[in-house]
């Protein structure tokens, strides 16, 4: 597996630490029979549901089969329409090892959707990285956390607080059984795949599914619902600043913008609250034209990645993401993650 896939394996294994692991979602109910599910502490990203006169569509699909299965619960109690089309907005991990639950509930005349380029990266990055999960990352974070409580201490070598042992303890249960669970996961592959767009005329909706361009990977779909004036954004949009490592910065900006130009008043994000409005969308174009013009002009002068990190001050951006309230070492963080990424990209390190 590739390195970039693996950074995203450890970022999304680190959303599944401590405090109860909640495996549920909030449902929120965005548009006549359009809903959101919006993942409780320890589930990390969303999905999303469309009941239709006959069927249902689900965007998304998380990081366990049994989460996966708790959605199913949800839906049920909204409708006992068959689920038929599953959309993966992208390859990550975290919103695809989920699919098998749907055609193991629901038959093989589930159809997955996605762009040709997901699948293709689902095949290359997402599969691989499900047997370095269990054969490698999990193993290891269990040793480590084992070792933690048996010495009582950080890797850091700091004591642990009661809390700190209760936190380990919890991610402790929960990585033993995301590692039981992964020995049976088999990452459904779509079975329909488009270049730009693909258009669902249902009896009572038109559901539209768009590729713009490169943004948060090469192969993001948004799900856009005209009549309802909805859009399910995958992680081209979430509360904070997206996960840059697969990412194509200067690209990403033209794909946003597309997505903002869309008609619509409400978000389901990949990750965080629904958002109303395009508020959130604006900080982002904002802070990523910033980025992107500044690593631009380092480059422009000649700058190694070390020297254009150390130039480059975004902090005028923090308070413009919900996600890093009470939390600026996280705006510093995802900050060096973009500026990174952005300048391997414009210095030809990124393959096209």
């Amino acid at each position: 597996m590739g390195r970039r896939s693996l950074g995203v394996l450890i970022l999304l294994l680190g959303l599944l630490a401590p405090s109860g692991l909640a495996q549920s979602f909030d449902i929120v109910k965005v548009a006549d029979g359009v809903y959101a599910a919006v993942g409780r502490a320890g589930v990390a990203s969303n999905g999303a549901f469309i009941v239709n006169k006959e069927d249902v569509l689900v965007v998304d699909t998380h990081f366990r089969p049994s989460w996966a299965k708790d959605l199913i619960a949800e839906i049920r109690k909204v409708t006992n329409k068959p689920v038929r089309y599953v959309v993966n907005t992208h390859w990550h991990n975290d919103h695809v090892q989920g699919n098998q639950a749907y055609v193991s509930v629901f038959g093989p005349g589930v159809e997955y959707i996605s762009q040709h380029s997901a699948r293709e990266d689902m095949v290359g990055k997402a599969i691989p990285s499900v047997q370095e999960q269990l054969t490698k990352a999990v193993p290891d974070r269990i040793a480590s956390t084992e070792k933690m409580l048996a010495e009582g201490k950080t890797t850091s070598g700091t004591p642990l607080t009661d809390q700190g042992r209760a936190n380990l303890t919890a991610r402790l249960g929960s990585d033993k059984a995301y590692l039981e669970e992964l020995k049976s996961v088999q990452i459904a592959l779509p079975t329909i795949t488009f270049e730009r767009s693909l258009v669902l005329y249902k009896p009572d909706r038109t559901i539209h599914i768009l590729f713009f361009g490169k943004g948060h990977t090469r192969g993001d779909v948004v799900v856009y619902l005209p009549k309802e004036k909805v859009v399910v954004t995958g992680d081209l949009l979430t509360n904070g600043i997206p996960f840059m490592r697969d990412a194509y910065p200067s690209q990403w900006i033209a794909t946003l913008d597309s997505v903002r130009n869309l008609d619509w008043n409400t978000a389901a994000t990949g990750h965080g609250p629904v958002q109303s409005g395009k508020e959130q969308v604006d900080k982002l174009l904002a802070y990523m034209n910033d980025m992107v013009a500044a690593v631009k002009d380092a480059i422009g002068k000649g700058m190694s990645l070390e020297q254009t990190s150390a130039s480059i001050d975004l902090s005028r951006h923090k308070d413009s993401f919900p996600a890093y309230a009470g939390n600026p070492q996280g705006f510093a963080a995802a900050s060096k993650s973009a500026v990174e990424r952005t300048w391997n990209e414009l210095s030809g390190k990124i393959p096209n």
